[in-house]
This record gives structure tokens, C-alpha cells and sequence, in this order.
């Protein structure tokens, strides 16, 4: 199966400029079917995605103090995520003084850039894109033809085919 069987067209996809603010995405988000927002720039051009892992992050501004490359490498046994937390002081205020100040915040400094692995074809097989979600690319995955973006494949809908074909296997036996 290729990918853009599954992917949901960019022409669906909810977006908001890159003068946005966290605000912004929140109202958004609740008029949207999605969990993600592309931010674009003037021209429509993809600058940013903010999922909700991105929101959280951003609700308390000490994770900025982490090396993410680091904290990926690292095993998240309880005593190094606890340390962590301690080390850096998260979540020291409470979640609706966060929520508050949150709301301010800019798109564009808490948005993730797409990398090059973030990226995918339209004509890829679904396995590829698979491989990408195991091995920890972030999500969603951007989808394009001929290097223009035409949309966006998220991990539920990966699932999905694979829950349908795993049925379909159980059925035959």
C-alpha cells in the first residue's frame, strides 16, 4: 500500500501563520479533527508542526534547558527521569499559572522544524513510513509529490491499517 492512500490531504490539515501564538493553536485545536497544526509562513510555505507533545513541552519552559538528542539516548528508567525533573525544576509552579503564561507564547519558538527524516512520498510504501514511527521520528510524518507537500500522514492512521489487517488475519484462521 502507498502511503498516500492513508495520508490526510494538507488541504485538511488546520494551519495558523507564524505570527500565531499558543493561544491561537488551542482555539484551533478544539474547532479541528486534528491533534497537530501546521504553522505556515505568508506564502503558505510549511515552517513549523506543533503536536501536543510540542504544547506540553512549552507549558514549562525549563525543558529548554534540556538536550533532547541527550534525553533521547538516555534509558527513561524512573530514577533518570526523576532526576531530571529534579535537576531542572519542572514543573515547580502550578499547571494553571503555566497554562496562563503559555498562552502567550509564540509559535514560532516552541513549533517543531521539520528534518529531512520527516519527510516522506506520497509513493512510498507503508511499510517505510512504519519503519520511521518505530524508530522514533517525530509526528506526523509530511507527505509530498514531485518535492511539493501535498499531506500529512499521522500515526493513528498507520495503526489503523495495521489493526485492519491484523483482523482480516485473524479471521482467516
Amino acid at each position: 500500500m502507498k502511503i498516500k492512500e492513508l495520508m490526510t490531504p494538507l488541504s485538511e490539515y488546520s494551519t495558523l501563520g507564524t505570527d500565531a501564538k499558543l493561544s491561537d493553536v488551542i482555539v484551533s485545536l478544539t474547532e479541528s479533527k486534528h491533534r497537530d497544526i501546521l504553522i505556515v509562513d505568508e506564502n503558505g510555505d510549511l515552517k513549523g508542526i506543533l503536536t501536543m507533545t510540542d504544547i506540553l513541552r512549552a507549558l514549562e519552559p525549563s525543558y529548554k534547558k534540556l538536550d533532547t538528542h541527550d534525553r533521547y539516548k538516555a534509558t527513561l528508567t524512573s530514577r533518570y527521569v526523576g532526576d531530571v525533573f529534579k535537576e531542572f525544576g519542572l514543573w515547580t509552579s502550578s499547571l494553571s499559572e503555566l497554562c496562563k503564561k503559555g498562552c502567550t507564547t509564540s509559535v514560532v519558538d516552541i513549533m517543531h522544524v521539520p528534518d529531512i527524516t520527516d519527510y516522506l512520498n506520497e509513493d512510498d510504501e507503508l511499510e517505510y513510513a512504519l519503519h520511521h514511527y518505530v524508530v522514533g521520528t517525530q509526528q506526523p510524518l509530511i507527505i509530498r509529490k514531485n518535492g511539493e507537500i501535498t499531506g500529512i500522514l499521522r500515526l493513528v492512521n498507520v495503526f489503523d491499517e495495521i489493526k485492519k489487517r491484523m483482523i482480516a488475519c485473524a479471521c482467516e484462521q
